[in-house]
Parts: structure tokens; C-alpha cells; sequence
């Protein structure tokens, strides 16, 4: 039995279900959360002291966000990276091995 991919086609539509296919791993389960601390805001601030240590722990619990959030942007970024490289090695076996 002979097998034979057009070259278009085939590789474009292989390179899609790859792509959409609804992959289940292990990891997938998992979510990372952050371990930022939410600021206490006081019903009433009694001290200037007071203001500036809630401002300092806001600004903190920002930058805490703000670096959690990078770090996630960053794997998808790994991941995407990931994928297109598998893809790539596919079509390139089917090109240069199956046709």
C-alpha cells in the first residue's frame, strides 16, 4: 500500500488538527496561582504612617501582580514556541520523507 500526500493540502490540514486538536496532558489539570498578599485597607487611617505603609503595600501587591502575570505571558509564550516547532518537524517529515 502506497501512501501519498498532496503536497498543499495535505500538510495544511495535518498542521490544523494538530494545532486544534483538544490535547489532554497531565499539566493541564494544574493552574498556577500567585502568592501575593492583598493589602488591608483600615476602615480609617488613624496616621500619616498608616497611609504610607497601605500606598507601599498596594504598590507592592501591584508589582507581586504585575510579575506573576509576565511570568504566565512568558510560558504561553514557551508553549506557543513549543507547538510551532512540533508542527514545523511534522511538515517537514512529510515534505522531505512522504512526498
Amino acid at each position: 500500500m502506497t501512501i501519498s500526500f498532496a503536497r498543499s493540502g495535505a500538510v495544511l490540514g495535518i498542521a490544523l488538527n494538530l494545532a486544534l486538536a483538544p490535547i489532554k496532558a497531565p499539566a493541564d489539570d494544574w493552574q498556577p496561582d500567585h502568592d501575593c498578599t492583598k493589602p488591608y485597607k483600615p476602615y480609617t487611617f488613624t496616621s500619616q504612617w498608616e497611609i504610607e505603609n497601605f500606598r507601599s503595600e498596594v504598590e507592592d501587591y501591584k508589582n507581586c501582580i504585575a510579575e506573576f502575570v509576565e511570568e504566565q505571558q512568558q510560558a504561553i509564550r514557551n508553549h506557543t514556541q513549543a507547538e510551532d516547532d512540533a508542527i514545523e518537524e511534522w511538515n517537514d517529515f512529510v515534505r522531505y520523507e512522504l512526498n
